[in-house]
């Protein structure tokens, strides 16, 4: 019987205790196979379609309960929480083109403007979120009291993920037919 080894002569047993190179990539794959066998099956690893499908929807349950927040805060007339939902570099534009950044800024705009909003109403067109931001398109109506004038139009919402809170960075409102 003839021995091989890298070690030992040819024809010549390997010494007690030491294994060839190839006894030994033998012994590493039988002893991988069996745990590699075990994960390869795609039911036992979320496919990375599947894992970001699950962010998504996860995301966007948060985003719709902020957005019913949203929605009622403009029907109560609620600055204060309004106020809270944003980040402190928060940023406001409605329809007219102006804008408030900060949260002073924000706090003096919503108090004078949310008195006049009625029948606040948004609806989606096009969402997507990507680690600590998501993106919101919806179109949106409502009324100006004193104004006589009805909005619609189209709205962007930026957030922001800040620790385990969804916080808007940026609402943006762009009226029907603007170019």
């Amino acid at each position: 019987m003839r021995f091989s080894s890298s070690s030992a002569p040819s024809g010549e047993p390997p010494r007690p205790g030491h294994w060839s190179r190839r006894g030994a990539f033998v012994l590493a794959g039988l002893l991988l196979a069996g745990p590699l066998a075990a994960q390869i099956p795609g039911d036992e690893l979320p496919s990375q379609s599947r894992v970001r499908g699950e962010y998504l929807s996860a995301t966007y349950a948060d985003i719709k309960q902020i957005l019913a927040e949203w929605a009622e805060y403009h029907q109560t007339g609620d600055v204060k929480k309004l106020i809270r939902m944003f980040t402190d570099d928060g940023l406001y534009s409605p329809v007219d083109g102006w804008y408030a950044q900060g949260r002073q800024a924000l706090t003096d705009t919503l108090t004078h403007r949310l008195g006049r909003v009625k029948n606040y109403h948004a609806s989606l067109i096009d969402f997507t979120a990507s680690g600590g931001l998501a993106y919101y398109l919806g179109r949106m109506r409502y009324r100006v009291e004193g104004a006589g004038a009805d909005v619609s139009g189209t709205f962007v919402m930026v957030f922001y993920l800040s620790g385990r809170t969804w916080r808007i960075r940026s609402y943006v409102e762009r009226p029907v037919g603007s170019d």
